[in-house]
Order: structure tokens, then sequence, then C-alpha cells
């Protein structure tokens, strides 16, 4: 039997891979984003480039943090500048970007891009594996994809060690994919600089499906700067948990039906005002984030929530004017609540490709269609996309079946070994791709 075949009969996912993603699942790689402290993403990326060299034999070739200068781009999200500052040098020292090469320096036509992203969301519970699933946070978002990656690589390299002779592969493993970082200091900084291929693929969980399409978020902030009162006079002061609470019910109403309609999403997120029972808070903030398909519909739903907004308000005046205890906060509403975009204007993915849609159908991959847009998700690719260039999302599990970004976060072996599967699948039928554009070169 050769050694393909044997592959085939051979799970992918060894015992190895086993070990090593329950040591990768222990690191806290929770972005600073979310928690406003130092990370250890960047141990994590260097235990991911050991293992990968003594697997693949990749070769780091970038590991360093972004720049801060970066934060000078209008895409930049006011919520990385703010962490930034109060953080300091400790918020982009522990969050470094990796790059791993497998094979020579090559043009982006003769390279193939796996991306994956190393920071979590905030929240801890138990890793633990029964020997079928993995369970911890990161399990499914993404640091089991990927491990499973590179069981993908090494079975093609280990069958056909020949492929690197006609394209090479980058590994990306970056920080910033989470806390609404958007990308723009991982994934953003890293195409930037030159580092895409003919082919991205973006190691998210798709579930069964592969994506050259998501949406874009957008982020409101409405803030409340009053005057706090006493229990014992709550007229005196400014109620911002009632003026909060019926703007986001108002904005909720108005805004979630056209928005869905139009092939977005409304997230009503975090309201925060206090935790005392004898105080008026006079001062809050009310998060909503919005996810849109194209940079046309990002705009009108700015529009349509800048307009639901200040009719909220005026409604909230109307309403609570005459009513004791709160009148004071009716007469100051327009006074001290305001709307501020956190984040806004970003692209979103969108890209075809003849070529490449068909070596994947080839592949039994499945492109997603209309029926699937309501699946879509907000993630970095969309900074991927260049002229002669597809970039795509494809990854194993489901980040709402396998609870991403909420306690009990899984992912099953067969998850993954089938992932590593398609990888190596994928791998060995990469070459005629290559081939294609070299002729397209030549005739050129």
């Amino acid at each position: 039997m050769d050694a393909t075949c044997a592959s085939r009969t051979s799970p992918l996912f060894t015992s190895d891979y086993e070990a090593f993603l329950l040591e990768l699942l222990a690191y806290d790689t929770v972005s600073p984003m979310e928690t406003g402290q130092p990370s250890l993403i960047g141990e994590a990326q260097q235990r991911y480039a050991s293992f990968a060299f003594a697997r693949t034999g990749a070769h780091i070739v970038i590991h360093e943090p972004p720049n801060p200068a970066l934060l000078e781009g209008e895409e930049v999200p006011l919520s990385v500048k703010e962490r930034a500052s109060r953080m300091g040098d400790a918020f982009w020292s522990s969050q470094p970007n990796l790059v791993l090469r497998i094979g020579p320096e090559r043009p982006p036509e003769q390279t193939l891009v796996f991306n994956f992203h190393m920071d979590t969301v905030d929240g801890s519970f138990p890793v633990t594996y029964d020997g079928e699933t993995f369970v911890g946070r990161g399990a499914v978002d993404m640091k089991g994809p990927g491990v499973a990656l590179l069981a993908g690589i090494e079975a093609a390299l280990r069958d056909k060690p020949y492929l690197l002779d006609t394209y090479t592969i980058i590994i990306q493993c970056v920080s910033g994919e989470e806390g609404g970082a958007m990308g723009v200091y991982g994934t953003k900084v890293l195409v930037d600089k030159g580092w895409y291929g003919r082919l991205n693929v973006f190691a998210e969980p798709s579930d069964g499906v592969y994506f050259d399409k998501s949406t874009t978020s957008m982020t409101a902030r409405i803030v409340v700067e009053g005057k706090d009162a006493t229990d014992d006079a709550p007229h005196s002061g400014h109620n911002a948990t009632l003026l909060l609470g019926f703007i986001a019910q108002q904005l909720f109403a108005n805004l979630s039906v056209p928005i869905t309609e139009a092939g977005g999403k409304m997230c009503l997120a975090g309201l925060h005002t206090g935790k005392m029972h004898n105080k008026v808070y006079g001062s809050g903030q009310l998060l909503l984030n919005f996810a849109y398909l194209s940079m046309e519909a990002g705009r009108q739903f700015r529009l349509w929530i800048e307009d639901a907004f200040a009719n909220a308000v005026g409604r909230f005046s109307d309403t609570f004017s005459a009513i004791d205890g709160s009148s004071l906060t009716a007469k100051d509403a327009e006074r001290i609540c305001r709307l501020e975009w956190v984040k806004q204007g970003l692209p979103v993915l969108n890209n075809r490709d003849e070529l490449m849609e068909r070596f994947l159908e080839a592949l039994g991959l499945e492109r997603s269609t209309d029926d699937h847009l309501h699946e879509t998700f907000t993630c970095d690719a969309m900074w991927a996309q260049r002229e002669e260039s597809y970039t795509i999302v494809y990854g194993p599990g489901s980040l709402e079946k396998n609870l991403a970004h909420a306690d009990g976060e899984w992912i099953t072996r067969a998850q993954l070994e089938e992932y590593a599967s398609s990888i190596r699948h994928l791998l060995h039928s990469y070459v005629p791709i290559v081939q294609d554009q070299s002729v397209k070169e030549t005739i050129a």
C-alpha cells in the first residue's frame, strides 16, 4: 500500500494533535480588547510555531506586534484606540501576529494562505476531553481548527512532498480578531504588507459550506452623562437606566425588522448604569451592533439608526415629562444623551472567482448561496480581498451549534478530522490552479 492510500485509512488528527490542542486550550489567550489585561497570545503562538515546524517544516517569517502608528487610520474602531490608550505598550506587546511559511518565498499567485486567530473572547471554564469532544475557550473559535489545519497540511506533504515544488503555503496566526478589533491590527496589517495568496482560506466555523461573502459590523454606543441622585430623592437627578432602557426598546422595535429585511442583523447588546439598589444612576451606556452585507447597506443603516435614536429621545421626553421622578431626565434628555460610533464604514467580504469556485466545487465543497446569507457572520477576511485573489471563509463546526463565545464551547474530534481531511484534499488538488495562473501569465 502506498503512502497516499495508507493515509486515507489512518486518522490525521492523531493523539499528538489531541494533546497539542489540549495544551493550546490551556493558554489564556483572551483578547485584551475584552479584559483590558495583557494576554498569553504570543506564548501560545510560539508554541504553535514550534509544533508546526516539527510537523511541517514551517518557518517563522514574522512574529511581532503591530506598529502602534496604525491607530491613525480612520478604519480603526474607537474601542481599539480607547483600549490601547489605557493599556499603553502592554496592549501591543501581548498581541503579536505570526506568519509561518512552508516552502520558498513566492509571489501571491503561487501562494496558498490559511488564516486563523489565536485570541479568544472572555470567559473561562474547565478544559476537558472525553476522547471525542473537546471543551474549552477556543475549541471551535479558533484553536481547534488551527490545529486541524496543521494535521491536514502534514498529511498532504507526507503524501506528496513535491507539492512545494509548485506553490508555497502560508499560515497566518493573528491577533485582533475578537473584541471588536475587526482585524485592523492583525489580518489587515499582514495583508497590507503583501501576505496574501491566490487563494486565502479563513478558518472560521462555517457549518459545512464556504462563504465568499460575509457581513461586517458597525457598533453604536449611546451614552448618557447626567447627575446621580439618592433613592430618597430620585427626582433630583437624571435616571440613565430609565432613559437607556426606553431607547433600547424603541430602537429594537423600530429597526430590527427593516434591518433584517435588508439582509442585515441587529444585536441589542450591553446596557450598563450601575449595580446598587439605593441610588439613581445619572450616567451609563448602551451598546448596539449592526451587521451589513454591503457598504451601501451600511450607509443606509447608519441613517436609519441616527434618525431612530433622535426620535426615541424625543418620544422619551414627551412620555416622561409629566411623571414625578422622571421629569428632569425628560427635560434634559437631548442634552445629556448622545450617540457615538465605535466602528462604522468598514468594508465587507464580497468576492467571486469562477475558476476557484469550479475548483472548490470539484473538491466537494459547497459555496454559500443567497439561501445561506442569514448564516453569514463578521470576521476579518474582508481585509484579504485583492485583484487576482480569492478569499473564502471555511472551517469546521458552527458558531451557534458549537457554542462559540458561550460557556461550554466545544468541538468534536470527528469534526477536526473531517476538516484536516478536506485541507489535505485541497492541497493535493491545488497544483492545476497554480499552473493555470502560469499559463495566463505566459499568454499575457
